[in-house]
């Protein structure tokens, strides 16, 4: 036969897929027609009228399927599937009795069809055999069940196979095992997992994502699909991800060790520091015993402490005894690690030659710890060793804690050809780019062109300062070095440095450790706008002073390095018929209350000042001011900009002499930067106040 279909000839066969494929995409009645075509010319065509029965009875035709069906069992008595859809086209119209006797035929050659059986079940019920009913469910629930165990058995025998093939690096015919596996148990978790490790081996990760979310849908407390799924996400570099992971876990399973460990390491891995200390202090408590919970906890409240600066003696010594502990049990190489944190901390404290000999202990078992000499420059710092400072400060870039350049370009060197186009990037903050850009002029006398990238406050101020350079205005990021610095300025750029290490080169070509003193350039109009608001609050006697005692970190007030308020009280009281100035930025009107109490005196605010945004004003004000005392923030280093002297006060070691100044980067009387170091744990700095001041008086009465 022949049927004429878009002037196309088809065979009997090919007419049958087509309207098999009508019906699969739900075109019944394009099927139809075709099968009907076929039966008109193969009236005996089996397979045809027995589809065209199951479209009759989809119609509820259950008379014309009844037809058909005869018909073909005429021509094929053999083919119990027509018996048995003859038996449901007679029961959909009642016949109950007919319908049974035809299913008993059925099931007298085939007594374990399933399909035959269930009808029989059903007919028997309507029929109000119960029993009979009753002995047929059972024997259908047996037949189901022997039919899973053969599944299962089949599939645990496969799923050893498939192990074997793993192991045997066969990663191919064991996929393939796999999928066979899953056509017949889509949901099978022991398969699912196979495929996921085996994806995970092949370093799939996305799909292996894929399955063990299937998993993880299936069942919210599979721990080992929770465990992988996260570890995945880590490969990924997709940490929050797989933190709430490890979050949902333990929502529906409740505290699980390997879990919850997992989650204190996408924290750690991601440098979540607040909230791996807060998940790790509950976490250590549970599992006293688990050494690397301990481990991951210390790195999260050591990193807290530096990044957040949270430098109390409390804080301190609270991460000194963490380390300790998690140094009982640890391996060696966190041995290294953990020293050299102890190292840092007990700096912190005040105790230089303990944390040497720390350095000196880590550098005995592990000479080429990179990370050990980077963290020693801060000890070099402090013992004016420049020789040892810079290369130490120089190592930041590569281990990632200062800034760094990702494409290829050179850096560049002050022996370089003066053709160079040069961009300098900045440092990790505000007050570092303030300090560092001392030097610039070193680099613009030696470069054909130069861009410097810094935080887009500064621009303003900097524009004066060096009218020749290019700007790149930078808006930071919340990730720790990430700079974004557009194409075509990277493009023409024929070599690069970060500004921390112009002082370097500067150190190497004159020993000195910047180019200019000072580099504050103001217009006059803006100079005598501020000038005249300093000077309508003072009374013509006594000192112009501007403060500031701490940072703008929230957790400022309580750190070492800078004063409360009552001892900002009494530095006021050192000096009767003084005009103070508020160079404190971010809020602190209640300090400036509680100050006004303590002292007796009003500190000013000058009106229309924006401390926090805007630069080049609050510099301005600085250069009118006849002193400013301050803590180490960018108010310190925006005043050392200006040429109006800065008693700067921060905590040093215990060997520190608070009464004296020491020199920072230089030559103090140059710079009129005086720096006063105490000791970290000194409690009452009522001494250091009065000596500082003491000193301001003399220098301001020769």
């Amino acid at each position: 036969m022949t049927s004429e279909t878009n002037k196309a000839s088809f065979t009997l066969e090919e007419a049958f897929n087509l309207a098999v494929e009508h019906y699969q995409k739900g075109e019944k009645e394009a099927a139809r027609n075709i099968f009907e075509q076929i039966l008109t010319a193969a009236p005996d065509a089996v397979p045809v009228l027995q589809v065209l029965s199951v479209l009759d009875m989809e119609d509820n035709h259950f008379t014309a399927a009844e037809t058909k069906l005869r018909h073909a069992q005429s021509l094929a008595p053999e083919d119990l599937s027509l018996t048995l859809d003859l038996a449901i086209a007679i029961k959909a119209q009642g016949r109950n009795k007919d319908a049974l006797r035809y299913t008993e035929d059925v099931l007298s050659l085939d007594p374990t069809n399933a399909a035959a059986l269930q009808l029989r079940q059903e007919l028997t019920a309507l029929m109000g055999q119960r029993g009979a009913s009753k002995r047929d469910q059972k024997q259908l629930e047996q037949i189901k069940q022997h039919k899973s165990q053969q599944l299962d058995t089949e599939i645990a025998e496969t799923l050893a196979v498939v192990e074997t093939l793993m192991t045997q690096g066969q990663n191919e015919q064991a996929e393939q095992l796999i999928i066979a596996i899953l056509s017949l148990d889509e949901n099978n978790r022991e398969a699912i997992h196979k495929w996921s490790q085996l994806l995970m081996l092949q370093e799939k990760n996305i799909e292996a994502a894929h399955q063990l979310k299937r998993l993880l849908a299936l069942n919210p407390t599979d721990e080992l699909a929770a465990l992988l799924l996260s570890k995945v996400y880590a490969r990924l570099n997709q940490y929050a991800e797989g933190r709430l992971v490890c979050q949902n876990f333990v929502r529906a399973a409740g505290h699980h060790a390997q879990i919850e460990k997992q989650w204190l390491v996408m924290c750690v891995k991601d440098k979540q520091w607040l909230q791996g200390e807060a998940l790790g202090k509950p976490l250590k408590q549970r599992y006293p015993e688990d050494n690397d919970i301990c481990y991951l906890y210390t790195l999260c409240s050591f990193h807290l402490l530096r990044n957040r600066h949270n430098y109390t003696p409390e804080t301190m010594q609270a991460t000194i005894d963490c380390i300790d502990q998690a140094m009982v049990g640890a391996s060696q190489k966190r041995l290294n690690e953990l020293l050299s944190y102890k190292a840092e901390v007990t700096w912190y404290l005040g105790d230089i030659q303990q944390a040497e000999s720390y350095f000196t202990d880590v550098f005995r078992m592990n000479p080429d710890n990179l990370q050990m000499r980077w963290l020693q420059h801060i000890l070099f710092l402090h013992r004016n060793n420049w020789q040892e400072y810079y290369p130490a400060y120089e190592l930041g870039i590569e281990l990632d804690e200062r800034v760094n350049h990702t494409s290829d370009m050179p850096r560049w060197h002050a022996n370089l050809a003066k053709e160079e186009t040069v961009i300098v990037l900045p440092e990790q903050g505000v007050g570092d780019e303030i300090r560092f850009y001392h030097n610039l002029n070193f680099i613009i006398e030696r470069a054909q062109k130069v861009f410097v990238a810094c935080d887009q406050r500064l621009v303003p101020y900097l524009s004066l300062a060096y009218p020749t350079v290019s700007y790149i205005p930078l808006k930071r990021s919340q990730e720790k070095h990430l700079l974004d610095i557009p194409t075509e300025i990277v493009q023409q750029c024929t070599s690069w440095i970060p500004a921390g290490s112009i002082g370097g080169e500067i150190y190497a070509k004159t020993s000195k450790h910047w180019a200019k003193p000072h580099y504050g350039v103001f217009p006059a109009d803006l100079k005598q706008h501020w000038q005249d608001k300093i000077d309508a609050h003072h009374s013509g006697k006594g000192l112009r002073i501007g403060i500031s005692w701490r940072s703008g970190l929230g957790s400022a007030s309580r750190n070492i390095n800078f004063l409360k308020t009552h001892e900002v009280a009494h530095f006021i009281k050192q000096f009767p018929g003084a005009t103070f100035y508020n160079l404190q930025y971010g809020e602190c009107s209640k300090e400036l209350k509680k100050i006004e109490k303590l002292s007796g005196v009003k500190v000013i605010q000058l009106e229309g000042l924006d401390l926090r945004d805007d630069f080049l004003a609050t510099a301005a004000v600085m250069d009118s001011l006849d002193v400013v005392f301050t803590a180490p923030t960018a108010v310190h280093m925006l005043t050392v900009t200006t040429t109006t002297p800065c008693y700067v006060y921060g905590a040093g070691s215990n060997e520190s002499n608070f009464a004296e100044p020491t020199e920072y980067f230089g030559d103090m009387n140059e710079k009129q930067e005086f720096f006063f170091r105490f000791p970290p744990l000194m409690d009452n700095k009522y001494p250091m106040i009065e000596a500082i001041s003491q000193r301001i008086k003399a220098d301001f009465t020769r």
